[in-house]
């Protein structure tokens, strides 16, 4: 018998209640996995299916500007797919083996760079884009080149082998709660801004 079918009976003993909501939380553990588990299939089918196809119009559902830190599951993975299509398509393309590590996806820096990199190429070669759309895409992307340049160095990741690197040096603790001291008492020395004019009665 399915455990979401299970009936306690009234007044049931605190151990069959706990037994109860031990199965009911499986079962809700099984279906999130399961549902992680379709989306991983579509995720590998959509990437699987961009390989040497060129990069393709960005879906419809996402949002733009696209901000990582605020898309749900569903359209992060239309993004992923979106973004692992074009980032092979372009290091492909415009030869940037040498420039873009092949784990590019592990490093956050270099996830929002091509990004947006993807998201300004997709809006130059739009239908509706002015014809020197793209020639300012190249433009933009040269000084883009010498940043992945740089983070490249700063990565050290070769020939296809991730490492992972962590900056030696670390903000204290506390340092937020400091800014905000200073940020105070910047405002305290300012003056107050000016009311706003009231209205002026309508003369008659």
């Amino acid at each position: 018998m399915d455990a979401s079918d299970f009936q306690l009976p009234e007044d049931p003993p605190p151990d069959m209640v706990a037994v109860a909501q031990l199965a009911a939380s499986m079962a809700r553990l099984t279906e999130a996995v399961d549902t992680l588990h379709q989306q991983h299939l579509a995720l590998a089918d959509t990437v699987a299916r961009g390989q040497n196809a060129g990069p393709r119009k960005a879906p419809q559902s996402i949002p733009w500007p696209l901000r990582w830190a605020e898309l749900d599951r569903d359209v992060a993975a239309q993004v992923w797919a979106w973004l692992i299509d074009w980032v092979g398509w372009a290091v492909d393309r415009y030869q940037l083996a040498e420039e873009i590590p092949a784990c590019w996806y592990q490093h956050p820096p270099l996830i929002e760079e091509l990004t947006g990199l993807a998201a300004a190429w997709h809006t130059a070669y739009d239908d509706a884009a002015p014809a020197e759309g793209p020639l300012l895409w190249h433009e933009r992307f040269a000084r883009a080149r010498l940043r992945l340049r740089d983070w490249d160095d700063y990565t050290r990741c070769r020939n296809g082998t991730h490492t992972d690197r962590h900056l030696d040096l670390t903000w204290p603790a506390a340092w937020r709660e400091a800014a905000a001291l200073i940020a105070d008492a910047d405002l305290t020395d300012r003056p107050d801004g000016a009311p706003a004019a009231s209205p002026q009665e309508p003369t008659s």
